[in-house]
């Protein structure tokens, strides 16, 4: 677990809680009452939800208490890895609050901690194809943002890999890379939205000029170009410690000859650790 957390309370503002996520590079934090019992989460998903809905407040304006994930679920700082990971799978949740004997919060045990210690201790247990998900989410460079998002939204880990005509991998899409521009681009009736760009054309004389090109985002705009990859026959614990050192959530799985096979992301390393195989469709 990571300890000690940056916590909030509920009186806090989400312009205090967003700023605090930037500074601390983190996703999430937990909200905790004057005891520090854990009593609610907020996650950057909630905060692109809330500059989605409430274009007429400022993130001044709204408390911390509006938008946070009452009651959450807490794991004792005495449990297993094994039980962290499957009740992140079960909930279909980032991270748990850990608390001690008396409910106080001592910690936060996330995805990417759990991947942390399958690198550390898994070695030589699995090989990529053995852990990773075969059915991969896809798009290429030219799709729409409003494709990419259905896509993210039914992915089981919200992540999207762009491909070539040769079915290489080119690109990774996440639903963090969309969340905050989705409200922006993306009208709430699906539609294509357009996306205004300034830009300065320097004049003959040497004075400027501001002109607006208006274009519609496509999937190569948001992209995190050249993903780092994972081979189908290498040690899982190795990839999962490239995908944790590199702090990303997902490697594209391929072949010898570079064609994509399949995805591993921090849920197919849960199951590994909670199940001993890889996850079921649901999950």
């Amino acid at each position: 677990m990571v300890s000690p957390v940056y916590v909030l309370r509920p009186q806090d503002t989400l312009s205090y809680a967003r700023n605090l996520m930037l500074s601390k590079n983190v996703s999430r934090l937990v909200v905790v009452d004057d005891n520090g019992r854990p009593v609610g989460v907020v996650t950057v998903s909630d905060i692109a939800d809330v500059i989605s809905r409430r274009d007429e407040n400022t993130l001044d304006d709204i408390l911390v208490r509006e938008v946070m994930t009452r009651n959450p679920i807490v794991i004792g700082e005495n449990k297993t890895i094994k039980k962290a990971a499957y009740i992140l799978l079960k909930n279909k949740i980032g991270g748990l609050p850990v608390v001690d004997e008396e409910g106080r919060l001592t910690g936060v045990i996330t995805r990417t901690d759990i991947a942390r210690a399958f690198s550390e201790r898994y070695k030589g247990v699995y090989t990529v194809e053995d852990i990773a998900r075969r059915e991969v989410s896809i798009a290429r460079r030219s799709h729409s943002i409003s494709y990419i998002v259905k896509l993210v939204n039914a992915d089981p880990s919200g992540k999207v890999v762009i491909v070539d005509e040769n079915m290489k991998p080119v690109g990774v899409i996440a639903k963090r890379d969309i969340a905050l521009l989705e409200p922006l681009m993306i009208s709430r009736k699906g539609k294509e939205s357009y996306r205004k760009y300034k830009a300065e054309t320097p004049r003959v004389e040497g004075r400027t000029v501001t002109t607006r090109a208006y274009m519609i985002p496509v999937a190569e705009d948001v992209m995190t170009p050249n993903p780092i990859t994972a081979y189908t026959r290498e040690d899982a614990a190795e990839a999962v410690s490239r995908m944790v050192s590199n702090s990303i959530g997902c490697l594209p799985v391929v072949d010898e000859n570079g064609v994509l096979r399949g995805i591993l992301t921090k849920i197919e390393v849960l199951a590994a650790l909670a199940f001993g195989r890889k996850p079921m469709k649901h999950v």
